[in-house]
């Protein structure tokens, strides 16, 4: 892989990572389109992490005030004296466990399924067929308003309004979306619109939730250190153009959501389905 690609790679992830067209699909289909002979799973997983970092800049006042909440309420005697009073007083500390919920069926997936996910990066029909998925899940909340008129959009944003067992669903989401194609943050975000979650604190928990994510797919690829022959400064390229491509995105698709124009992306994800479907099978 030369500079140039990596750079390349690196504005590809940063865009769709955030966006809600799926990065990993366009990385997919950016390496088969460039003539890459491999599918450079590791690297892909190094420029998530380049995008992790936009999350924790973009988000810092919200996991500053997350880590002060829990520290203070753990601190707290009254905590083991009255446990679950205490606990539901905490909505930091509640939020965190949240999080960590909904990280278990996402890990459970990679874990189960790493092998398996890892292969369609190179079947760019599949690839294709996801992304027009994608586009589907992504106007699920938009056709779900129409239906039921009790939108989240208007309601006051609080963490209370993420339960118990929204986050298995929405870490089943994010599990989901490891398979190339599938977007991670418009599946989340899709899945948590239609449980009610109002769309700030739905981004919020989308994004939170990567963390630990991200976190444990660099952990999963951490032996392909050793067997990667890719210079670091073409690695560290990658990452850095993820990161700065990626905090523009980020703060791009909060305005987006702010103006309940999510469901526009719908139409990229089929255009770019429908488009490389038919170069792969046709040309």
């Amino acid at each position: 892989m030369t500079l140039l690609e990596a750079i390349i790679l690196g504005i590809l992830q940063g865009l769709t990572e955030f966006l809600p067209v799926s990065s990993s699909g366009h990385l997919a289909l950016a390496q088969h389109f460039l003539g890459l002979k491999e599918p450079l799973v590791f690297f892909d997983v190094m420029l998530h992490v380049g995008t992790l970092a936009a999350v924790i800049v973009v988000y810092r006042g919200a996991i500053s005030r997350l880590a002060v909440g829990c520290i203070s309420t753990l601190a707290n005697t009254e905590l083991y004296r009255q446990p679950i009073t205490t606990f539901n007083s905490s909505n930091e500390l509640r939020f965190v466990l949240l999080i960590l919920l909904g990280s278990i069926p996402t890990g459970i997936i990679a874990v189960l399924f790493k092998t398996e996910l890892e292969s369609f990066f190179e079947d760019v029909l599949f690839v294709s067929v996801m992304l027009i998925l994608t586009g589907i899940i992504l106007q699920l909340p938009r056709i779900w308003t129409f239906i039921w008129i009790g939108s989240a959009e208007n309601r006051e944003t609080s963490t209370r309004n993420v339960r118990v067992w929204h986050a298995p669903l929405i870490g089943i989401a994010q599990g989901c979306a490891i398979t190339p194609g599938i977007s991670r943050s418009g599946s989340t975000i899709s899945i948590a619109l239609l449980l009610g979650i109002p769309a700030k604190l739905a981004a919020e928990y989308s994004f939170l939730l990567s963390i630990p994510a991200i976190l444990g797919a660099v952990a999963l690829k951490i032996s392909d250190i050793v067997d990667t022959s890719m210079p670091l400064y073409i690695l560290g390229a990658g990452m850095v153009t993820s990161f700065v491509v990626g905090y523009i995105a980020l703060r791009l698709l909060l305005v987006v959501l702010n103006r309940g124009q999510f469901s526009l992306f719908t139409y990229y994800c089929v255009v770019l389905g429908v488009v490389s479907l038919f170069i792969e099978v046709v040309l």
